[in-house]
Parts: structure tokens; C-alpha cells; sequence
């Protein structure tokens, strides 16, 4: 313990309160090809603690525990990436609140880092790292290496997290990468999820592999100091796990500040390009004011229209994201229609979400009607994302028939006092689960009637024989016997 006094003296106030304190993580490949974001958190009384890091282009992410190493007043530790490499950590603190360390896989790729507690210190690093990240230009082909296995790593659990470092949420954060080719890494530090300011929670291992070409943004947002809501955050567990096993890589974060919206947000539009697939759900409070849709953090302080705008997340944000991305694909669930308490604040605001026109290749699906309010249900779930679940596997079915499902469902529920709505500029097909396209076999009835149909004007007995030797009791057997008497010569 002695030999972590100046731990210690770091984290003394937070783990006063909390027991953990939290720090930030930026870095690069030693030759710059690719940089490196996390955070992690650790115990300041045992100088142990979990990390997580994230390399931008390769996309993968390392996940681990780190121990004291008292030789050099840092740690040691090895996380284990996505790809199923693992890399060997050494860090050491050059101040009371500042490190830094290096990393080497099992591959030999090497890479350093800093980490500290202040977080625009680590920004600031991140920054100049990306900087000359882009100005190399470099391409990560030589960090890639054939996988041994598929191996998708769930993401450790951190300790709590200290009141100093949380703003005034916990996040979650949680990562499925998709089983690629072995995405190569290098360094590593006592890192952590740059995406939001988070504690991380443990997922599980998807229930079949996961598509890179699908990525899925799931927010839910219930905290809301004074107004807070029941379902969101288990709405948005149960859709993330939904996506993973449908095959979609998520990015899943709850009871979000606006940083940490913002910063998944932005890292949803940075991993978009070239997948075929992309969806963004949200579930929480949400407002339009003067025909503009606003998803509200659970830190937002709305007092008027101008604050609306700047403590909230515009949805035309996702949209270009979308947009832009070059997904043939792209749906955007919003379960964010419900009553809420920013709207009463100012009049002129209406009820509900304003109307949206989807950009092409977009479906945006809406939990009611546009200006109505939507229900936020009796059980775990909300009534809309309940139907949602139901129905979102359902072999067979287009995105289009999903919604409509839904819509359906819920109006029975409400007694149409919720209609679900929908805007469309879809231009292909797209099942979440493939089946048989074309429909159901037609009843045995419905097949007798087809049949009857095509011969009951014929003028050939022999049409009428083979009816009745079909359907001899059929519903139509005494009208072709009559038509068969007739036909006979006298």
C-alpha cells in the first residue's frame, strides 16, 4: 500500500464517497496508423481496478483488469479484444493524477498511451493523436491478422463510479463487436469507453453471430430528475439484446447526460459508413419545438425554446448521420412521444413529436400518431416497444409489415387511443428475419372457392367431375351434380 501512496492521495476525495475513481484513455499504434480512446475505473485502498479502450478504424475493443505493480508506481494488466488477441498493459503515473504506458499484443504490435483524471487533459492528447493519425493517412491492413476463433469479449464490469467523476448520470455503454477478420490492436492503458461517460455492463455473448454490416444505436433515457419514467432503460435492454440476436453489432447507452448523447451519437455516425444496415431507437423524453424533434438528456435544464435547442439532441443530428452514411438501409424507432413536463414550461410548444420526412432509403417509425402522446405502459415494458419485441422477429416479414404489425397491436391495446405512425422512403426490401416471401398456403376453403371460381361458367362436364371428385361433400358438390344432370344428353 505504501508503495501507492500517490494513488491513493488520487483518488482520496472520490473514494471517500464512492470507493472508485475514474480516469480517461488516449493513444496510438506506434506508427500512428490507428488511435486509441477509453476510460476506466479503479480502487484507490487496493490499487485494482477494469479498463476498456477502443481503436477507431479497426474497430475493435479490449476489456480488462489491472493490478498494482509497485516496481514502477503504476499498474499491470491484460485485456482481451474483440478479436480474441489479448494485450499485455504497463502503466506508471508521472503525477498524482497523470500516466502514461505502453502496450504489446501477442502479435507483437506495440502501441502507447496516456490516461489521467482530468479529462480535458486526455481530450487535448486525443485530439493531437487523431490529428496525426489523419495526417499519416496510414492503412491498418498490416494490424489485421486472421482470427483463431470468433470470440465476441463482453465488456467487464466496473466498480461504481465515483460522484466526482459522474456528471449526473451513470451510462452504459455496451459494445457486441461483430466477429470480422481479427481486427489487430495495439496499445492498450487502463482503458475505458470514450462513447460516453459510463460505467460498463456485462453483456452477453450474442445468440448467433453478429453482421458486420449492421450497427444499431439503443439509447434509453429514465432518470429525469422530477420527472422521471419506468420503462425506457428496460425498453432499451430488451431491444439491444433484441438487435444482437437478430445480428446487429449495438451500441447501447442509458440515462445519458448530453455529452454522453452526444458522443455516442457521433460515434454511431463514425462506424456507419459502408454498413448495409443502420438503426437508431430511443426511448425517453422527447419534444418539438417550432416543428424541430429534441431528445432530452436526463442533465438537460429546459426553461424556454432556446434552451430546448442547446441541452437537448436534435434528431436531424441522426438523420444525417444516416443520411450520409450509405446504408441501403436505415430505421429510426423513436418511443419518445410521452407526456412530459419541458412542454409545459412554454406555450408555444406542442404536444408529442413533430412530423418527419425520412431521407431516402429511411424508415422512421414513430411511437404515435405525430402531436399525440403516447402511453408508457403498465408492465416492464412501455405498450409500444412491447409490441415492438413481439413482433420484430417474426420470421418472414419485411421492416414494413414489422411497423405495421406494431401499429395494429397497439391500437387493439389503447382502444386507438395510441396509433403508432410511420414515415417511409424505403426503396427495397429489407427482413429482419428471412422466411418464406411469398404468403401463407391458402386454407383448404379458400382453395375450394379458387377452384369452384374458375370452373362454375364452364359448359364442360368433365370440369365439374373432377370438382366432385375433389370435394365430393364440398360446399358447391349439389350445384355441380345439378350442372352434371344437365349436361347429360336425354
Amino acid at each position: 500500500m505504501l508503495k501507492l501512496s500517490r494513488f491513493l492521495l488520487l483518488g482520496a476525495a472520490a473514494a471517500l464517497l464512492s470507493g472508485c475513481v475514474k480516469f480517461y484513455i488516449a493513444g496510438h499504434t506506434e506508427d500512428f496508423a490507428d488511435y486509441i480512446s477509453g476510460e476506466g475505473e479503479g480502487d484507490p485502498f487496493t490499487g485494482y481496478g477494469t479498463s476498456t479502450i477502443e481503436f477507431a478504424k479497426l474497430k475493435i475493443r479490449c476489456s480488462g483488469p489491472y493490478q498494482p505493480d509497485g516496481r514502477n508506481r503504476g499498474a499491470r494488466g491484460t485485456v482481451t479484444c474483440s478479436d480474441g488477441r489479448r494485450i499485455e498493459l504497463v502503466s506508471r503515473l508521472s503525477s498524482m493524477d497523470t500516466g502514461d504506458g505502453n502496450g504489446t499484443d501477442n502479435f507483437g504490435h506495440r502501441g502507447r498511451f496516456v490516461f489521467s483524471t482530468n479529462e480535458a487533459y486526455v481530450e487535448r492528447e486525443g485530439e493531437r493523436y487523431r490529428d496525426e493519425v489523419a495526417r499519416r493517412n496510414l492503412d491498418v491492413a498490416h494490424l489485421r491478422v486472421a482470427a483463431a476463433s470468433s470470440v465476441a469479449a463482453a465488456p467487464v464490469s466496473a466498480p461504481r463510479q465515483s460522484a466526482a467523476a459522474a456528471e449526473a448520470t451513470a451510462a452504459a455503454v455496451a459494445v457486441a463487436p461483430a466477429p470480422t477478420p481479427a481486427l489487430n490492436a495495439a496499445p492498450g492503458g487502463a482503458p475505458g469507453m470514450a462513447a460516453a461517460e459510463a460505467n460498463l455492463r456485462p453483456v452477453p455473448a450474442p445468440a448467433m453471430p453478429q453482421g458486420e454490416g449492421k450497427l444499431a444505436l439503443v439509447v434509453g433515457n429514465s432518470n429525469y430528475p422530477g420527472a422521471p419514467l419506468k420503462n425506457p432503460v428496460a425498453d432499451a435492454r430488451a431491444i439491444a439484446a433484441k438487435f444482437r440476436a437478430l445480428g446487429f453489432e449495438v451500441l447501447h447507452g442509458e440515462n445519458l447526460s448530453q455529452r454522453g448523447m452526444t458522443r455516442l451519437v457521433t460515434r454511431f455516425g463514425e462506424r456507419l459508413p459502408g454498413r448495409q444496415v443502420g438503426v437508431f431507437y430511443y426511448a425517453g423524453h422527447g419534444m418539438q419545438v417550432r416543428g424541430r424533434n429534441y431528445l432530452i438528456p436526463i442533465d438537460a435544464q429546459i426553461t424556454s425554446e432556446a434552451s430546448a435547442r442547446s441541452e437537448s439532441i436534435d434528431v436531424d443530428q441522426v438523420l444525417d448521420h444516416l443520411a450520409t452514411s450509405g446504408s441501403g438501409v436505415n430505421l429510426v424507432v423513436l418511443d419518445a412521444c410521452r407526456n412530459n413536463p419541458f412542454e409545459r414550461r412554454f406555450r408555444s410548444t406542442a404536444g408529442g413529436l413533430a412530423q418527419l420526412d425520412a431521407p431516402k432509403g429511411t424508415l422512421i417509425a414513430f411511437a404515435t400518431a405525430p402531436g399525440k402522446v403516447a402511453f408508457d405502459g403498465e408492465g416492464v415494458h412501455g405498450t409500444y416497444t412491447s409490441a415492438l419485441l413481439r413482433v420484430l422477429d417474426e420470421p418472414g416479414l419485411n421492416i414494413e409489415s414489422v411497423f405495421k404489425r406494431v401499429r395494429t397491436e397497439v391500437s387493439r391495446i389503447t382502444g386507438d387511443q395510441q396509433i403508432p405512425w410511420e414515415a417511409s422512403s424505403l426503396t427495397g426490401e429489407f427482413y429482419f428475419v428471412p422466411g418464406r416471401v411469398a404468403a401463407e398456403a391458402p386454407r383448404a376453403a379458400d382453395t375450394e372457392m379458387l377452384f369452384w371460381q374458375s370452373i362454375k361458367d364452364s359448359r364442360d362436364a368433365d370440369d365439374f367431375t373432377a370438382y366432385l371428385k375433389r370435394y365430393p361433400d364440398g360446399a358447391f358438390a349439389d350445384i355441380a351434380r345439378n350442372r352434371l344432370r344437365k349436361a347429360k344428353p336425354n
